[in-house]
């Protein structure tokens, strides 16, 4: 049974800053109040807030202009009258449970494939990318990417050129499960965690091993987004 997307923090925002360019009367085109004022006001996180901005950028209401700050593009009920605005986010919420279901299927046996047929060197290549995964965290610097290519590498280990061309051509689709909105410090460490998990069974060759880790590490990272939204 699928479960029910609950009401997130940002849902609440969304609410929340559509009532306040109703009192304050903003037009499109009208910059909004710097985000920290907005979550000191709303009694809410920087990350929460952004959450709420983007579901809304991606409705094309407010523009997010590097170094300008957010603006209004058009009025809420005009692009999407009253609630449809939050019941659009919660088909966003529907799309994420899907993606991890999807994912828990095909992803625990890339890597019980992987662990049969890996070599010294692409498990080196792993270990680097965890490496440099674990370095970009320490120094704040762009993370993501090596959790896509960690994904990616254990694809190419497997050997199938099947699994290889289906998983190629869905992965802006899987890539929505890593939107920077959704990330945060202690997700992007569990990743990593949950990644030497995987290396550890593959080294080992156990395919079972590496599949049960791969089923965790998705697993937490699922609810980890759900309970943190």
């Amino acid at each position: 049974m699928r479960k029910r997307a609950k009401k997130h923090n940002y849902t609440v925002i969304i609410e929340r800053i559509r009532e306040m360019v109703r009192e304050n009367g903003l037009q499109p085109g009208d910059r909004l109040p710097p985000e920290r004022v907005l979550a000191a006001a709303f009694h809410v996180s920087r990350g929460s807030l952004r959450q709420a901005l983007q579901a809304l950028a991606e409705r094309h209401i407010v523009e997010s202009r590097q170094g300008q700050g957010t603006y209004l593009l058009a009025d809420f009920d005009s692009v999407l009258p009253g609630d449809a605005i939050l019941e659009k986010v919660s088909e966003h919420d529907n799309v994420l449970h899907d993606i991890f279901e999807f994912r828990r299927i095909i992803e625990p046996e890339i890597a019980a494939l992987a662990a049969q047929r890996a070599n010294v060197a692409t498990l080196n290549q792993l270990k680097v990318l965890v490496y440099d995964q674990q370095r970009a965290l320490f120094n704040n610097n762009e993370v993501d990417q090596f959790d896509t290519q960690f994904h990616q590498l254990l694809v190419a280990m497997t050997g199938n050129s099947v699994i290889a061309q289906v998983m190629q051509a869905i992965q802006a689709i899987v890539d929505t499960s890593r939107a920077p909105w959704l990330q945060s410090r202690k997700r992007r460490q569990m990743s990593i965690e949950g990644h030497l998990r995987i290396i550890d069974a593959l080294e080992k060759k156990e395919s079972d091993g590496a599949r049960r880790a791969m089923q965790q590490h998705l697993a937490a990272v699922e609810q980890f987004i759900f309970d943190n939204q």
